[in-house]
């Protein structure tokens, strides 16, 4: 939103009363560090907590989870993407995407669980995007403990609660095609009484496709 970014942009100075320009990332770095606050703020207004299954046939259950926190903004802007990378230790990628667009992204599990949610805990989001990140920090914990890996049947609950929580985050979102995908698999999880075999794996691998088209 481009009254958030004027925030970043534009800080008023008390003693001349006009407006400072951060040109570079060295000086919007400086403003990051003295201001945490601020960070949550942008995240409110231009960050996203997402999450995902992908089919794997290789993994016991035929599903892998995947996570991801990221802030998109204009390409123009995408200095502020790389200050804010910076300040959580260059742990995520700035990429370009098309349309003039660039995103920050953080994916890996360690980085989440240990870097991102302690900053969100210490410095709290405010609003609806709190409450998607409540929801989201319980799929951090389910990726990070591994509770849905190993030969125990249980590690099917976690898989099955991770599919539950993702349905539910960012749900006004949300197509009709994610939705259907993630109830797909939550009934194909539900049916099954014991480790998937191969030929149930592609039933779910046909099913998911058929919500493609």
């Amino acid at each position: 939103m481009w009254y958030v970014v004027y925030i970043l942009l534009f800080i008023m100075d008390t003693n001349n009363n006009k407006g400072k320009y951060y040109a570079n990332k060295s000086s919007l770095l400086s403003f990051i560090y003295n201001n945490p606050f601020w960070s949550s703020g942008f995240v409110c207004g231009e960050g996203c907590f997402t999450a995902y299954l992908s089919f794997d046939i290789k993994s016991q259950w035929g599903l892998q989870p995947g996570l991801d926190f990221n802030i998109t903004q204009s390409t123009n802007d995408k200095p502020i993407l790389e200050a804010i990378n910076f300040y959580f230790k260059n742990q995520g990628g700035v990429y370009d995407k098309p349309n003039n667009v660039s995103v920050v992204a953080f994916r890996n599990v360690k980085t989440l669980k240990e870097t991102i949610v302690p900053f969100f805990d210490k410095y709290p989001l405010i609003g609806m995007k709190s409450y998607e990140y409540e929801k989201w920090k319980k799929l951090v914990d389910i990726y990070y403990s591994k509770t849905h890996v190993g030969k125990n049947i249980s590690t099917k609950n976690s898989i099955l609660l991770f599919a539950e929580i993702t349905m539910e985050l960012n749900r006004n979102r949300f197509n009709f095609k994610k939705l259907n995908r993630l109830e797909t698999i939550i009934h194909w999880l539900n049916s099954l009484h014991g480790f998937p075999s191969m030929e149930d794996k592609f039933i779910l691998f046909n099913d998911i496709n058929k919500n493609k088209k």
